[in-house]
C-alpha cells in the first residue's frame, strides 16, 4: 500500500490548518487552559509539513533542519499546554532542550538521511512520552475522559515513530527520500493525521469537562466562602435525614449567625465584612469533622449538618465553635482588630416527631432566635417545652 506522497502532504497540511484555526479561534490566553499553546503547536505542525512538501525545491536547511525543528517545537508547545492545563510550573529548559538538540544534530546530519530518520523517531518519541507521563501523573485529579483521548493519540505517535525507526533500520538501503512512496512512510503519515486529530479532540474535551465542572461548582457553592450554598445544603440535608431515619441514627443541626454583623459592615466596610465571613468559615471548618457538612445559608448565617450525632455531641461541638470564633483574631481591611462572636441554635432530630427538613431548620432557627434574645455569643438548644442554654 503506497499512497501518493504529495496527496498525503496536502491532506496533512489541510488537517493541520483546520485544527490550527479551530483551536486558535477559541483559545484565550487568560483562561490558562493550554489551548493557546496548542494552537501555536498546530501552527508549527502545519509549517513543518509545508516545508517537507517542498523538499528538493528549497534549501535543505529549510526543508530538513527547520522542518524538524518545527516538529520538535510542536511537542514542546503541546507539553507547555498540558502543564498549563494542569496548573503545573513548566521546566522550560528541559522542555525546549530537545528543540535545540534537533536543530544542531539535524544540521550536522543533512547528508545522512537514515541517521536523521532515526534521530527524529527517538527525539519525537521521547517528547511524546513526556507528555503521556504528565497526563497519567494527574489522571486522578483531572476530570473526565478527554485526557485518555490525548494519551491514546500520543501512544499512537510513539508506536508510529517506533515503526518508522525499525523500518528504517531494516530497509536503510531502500530509502531514497522522504517523498519516495513506501509502506512505512504511508503508515507514519496516516497515523500522524489521525493522532493529531485525536489529541486535539482530547484537549477540547478536557477543556469542556473542566468548564462543566466549574459551572457545576458555581451552581452548588457560595462564591465568597467556597462553602456549599443554600440549595445544595437543603438537598444534602434531605439525603442525610432520610439515611438517619432509615437506619435509626441520630442527626443534629446547628444554625450559626454572626453577632452584630451589620455593625461590622457599617463600621469597617463590606470588604472587611467579607473578610470576616471567610475567616469564620475557616474557624468553623477547622473544628468540624470530615463527615460534617458546613454550608452558607445566606448573609451571615451558616448551617452545620451533623450526621450520626446526638444532642449532647452537637452541644459540645456547638460550644467548641462558639469559643473558637470568640477567641479568634479578626481584622478589618485597614488592619484594625475586630471583635467577632456568633450565636448558635441547635436542634437534634430526636427532639421532634418524624421531622422533615423544614421542621429541623425551623427548630434550629427558633433556638438561634432565643440565643440572640438572651444576649448573643451563646448556644441555645431547642426542646418542645423548654430551652436550655449555654453561654
Amino acid at each position: 500500500m503506497n499512497a501518493h506522497v504529495p496527496t498525503l502532504f496536502l491532506m496533512l497540511i489541510a488537517i493541520n490548518i483546520t485544527l490550527t484555526l479551530s483551536v486558535g479561534l477559541v483559545a484565550r490566553a487568560q483562561l490558562r487552559d493550554g489551548m493557546a499553546y496548542w494552537a501555536a503547536g498546530l501552527a508549527c505542525n502545519t509549517a513543518g509539513y509545508m516545508l517537507l512538501a517542498l523538499r528538493g525545491q528549497i534549501s535543505d536547511l529549510l526543508s530538513i533542519v527547520l522542518a524538524n525543528v518545527l516538529f520538535s517545537s510542536v511537542f514542546a508547545l503541546f507539553t507547555e499546554g498540558v502543564l498549563q492545563f494542569q496548573n503545573r510550573q513548566p521546566r522550560r529548559c528541559a522542555i525546549w532542550l530537545p528543540v535545540l538538540a534537533t536543530a544542531l544534530l539535524f544540521a550536522a546530519l543533512i547528508p545522512w538521511q537514515v541517521a536523521r530518520v532515526l534521530l527524529g523517531a527517538i527525539v519525537f518519541s521521547a517528547q511524546s512520552t513526556v507528555i503521556v507521563q504528565s497526563l497519567l501523573q494527574r489522571r486522578t485529579t483531572t476530570v473526565g475522559v478527554g485526557q485518555y483521548f490525548m494519551v491514546a493519540g500520543f501512544l499512537m505517535m510513539i508506536v508510529a515513530f517506533a515503526f518508522q525507526g525499525v523500518g528504517t533500520l531494516l530497509r536503510a538501503d531502500q530509502i531514497a527520500s522522504i517523498t519516495t512512496p513506501h509502506v512505512g512512510q504511508t503508515v507514519v503519515f496516516l497515523v500522524a493525521a489521525v493522532s493529531v486529530v485525536v489529541v486535539s479532540l482530547g484537549l477540547v474535551v478536557m477543556t469542556k469537562e473542566r468548564a462543566d465542572e466549574r459551572n457545576q461548582n458555581l451552581a452548588m457553592r457560595d462564591e465568597l466562602t467556597g462553602l456549599i450554598n443554600r440549595r445544595s445544603l437543603l438537598e444534602s440535608m434531605a439525603q442525610h435525614l432520610s439515611t438517619a431515619k432509615r437506619y435509626g441514627q441520630p442527626l443534629s443541626l446547628l444554625m450559626v449567625d454572626v453577632d452584630y454583623f451589620k455593625r461590622v459592615n457599617d463600621s469597617y466596610g463590606h470588604l472587611s465584612g467579607d473578610s470576616v465571613l471567610k475567616a469564620i468559615t475557616r474557624v468553623i471548618a477547622q473544628r468540624t469533622r470530615v463527615q460534617d457538612l458546613l454550608g452558607r445559608l445566606g448573609g451571615e448565617e451558616f448551617l452545620v449538618i451533623l450526621p450520626n450525632t446526638n444532642e449532647e455531641g452537637a452541644r459540645q461541638l456547638a460550644e467548641t465553635l462558639r469559643q473558637g470564633v470568640a477567641g479568634a483574631s479578626f481584622q478589618a481591611a485597614s488592619g484594625e482588630p475586630i471583635a467577632v462572636t456568633v450565636s448558635i441554635g441547635l436542634c437534634a432530630m430526636s427532639q421532634l416527631q418524624d421531622p422533615q427538613c423544614d421542621d429541623l431548620i425551623g427548630a434550629a432557627d427558633q433556638a438561634l432566635y432565643r440565643a440572640k434574645a438572651a444576649g448573643r455569643n451563646r448556644v441555645e438548644v431547642y426542646v418542645h417545652s423548654h430551652q436550655t442554654s449555654m453561654g
